[in-house]
């Protein structure tokens, strides 16, 4: 049952996808869906603490910002890769993130893997596969966007073997606390990288105020950017603790692979909501093979549930 939270997890984020696609239309930068997103994320998480009975480890305090530098260098690609292309090719690519996750676990950590695992993994690979070519066109962004998903999945499977692998010895509630706080400190260092470029009127002014300018958007945008920031902490939070206290990395990360298949029905039925155009400009064909792709993703999930190494206990 606890892969019921991924599937949460997984709906909140292809929702969020579709925000911050409607974000950025409306003037939002990447310092938005980076820095300000996970300073929301640090300060949400730093209460964790007081839920571990064990004192933080500050010797071994360089485990989660490493972590952490593994997860902003996904989140930075994952908006990138969504400001690159569709939705509903950017986020089901993520989904290879399954197999990165199987193959660090096995030969990075030698953590034993069940078969019904590495098969889930080889479906969710093809499902995502047989999605990404849609977007394959002459004089497209397919490229960029199939480059920038594709690191996104491998930052964040780096990321979660790091927990599943230092959380329990370091204190999980403590790690995961740790783990964002560090997330929102190296996001405010790379914003002179993302934002000062976005507001060519910061150029020139002092390290402060050009960190306040390049946060400044069109007041239209500030309720998407909020509810997209809202959506991505829901999500990780489920994600994050869910690998924490459950160790089943593998696991989730293919039922956390259905976000693909979440944000084709949501970009189907209400991307006309978020004025989203995709539903529009694709042809049947093309729909057709997104689905196909989708269904390959949601019979792994099904043979994940079966074949989870903590089900049944």
């Amino acid at each position: 049952m606890h892969l019921v939270l991924p599937l949460i997890a997984a709906i909140a984020f292809a929702s969020g996808s579709l925000v911050f696609k409607r974000a950025f239309a409306e003037g939002a930068t990447l310092s938005h869906a980076v820095v300000l997103n996970n300073v929301v994320l640090g300060i949400l998480f730093l209460p964790l603490m007081a839920l571990d009975p064990t004192p933080i480890p500050w010797d071994r305090i360089h485990l989660p910002c490493l972590t952490a530098a593994s997860f902003v260098t996904g989140h930075l690609l994952n908006v990138a890769a969504l400001r690159a292309g569709d939705v509903s090719v950017a986020t089901p690519l993520l989904g290879v993130k399954v197999v990165f996750v199987a193959l660090i676990a096995r030969f990075a950590f030698g953590w034993p893997l069940s078969t019904g695992q590495l098969v889930a993994a080889g479906l969710t690979s093809a499902g995502v596969l047989v999605t990404g070519l849609t977007d394959l066109k002459p004089g497209g962004r397919a490229g960029a966007t199939t480059l920038l998903a594709l690191g996104c999945a491998a930052a964040f499977a780096v990321t979660d073997v790091l927990i599943q692998t230092w959380a329990a010895g370091f204190g999980t509630f403590n790690f995961l606390s740790m783990l964002f706080a560090a997330l929102a400190i190296e996001s405010v260092l790379v914003l002179p990288l993302l934002g000062f470029r976005s507001r060519p009127e910061a150029d020139g002014l002092p390290l402060l105020r050009a960190a306040l300018v390049s946060l400044s958007a069109p007041r239209g945008a500030w309720r998407w950017i909020a509810l997209a920031t809202t959506l991505s902490a829901i999500q990780a939070v489920l994600v994050a603790g869910t690998i924490a206290v459950w160790r089943d990395a593998a696991g989730v990360n293919v039922v956390y692979g259905t976000r693909g298949l979440w944000s084709l029905a949501l970009v189907w039925w209400a991307g006309s909501w978020f004025g989203n155009a995709e539903r529009r400009d694709s042809g049947p064909s093309v729909l057709a093979a997104r689905a196909i792709g989708a269904a390959l993703i949601l019979s792994a999930v099904v043979l994940a549930l079966r074949s989870s190494p903590i089900a049944g206990r």
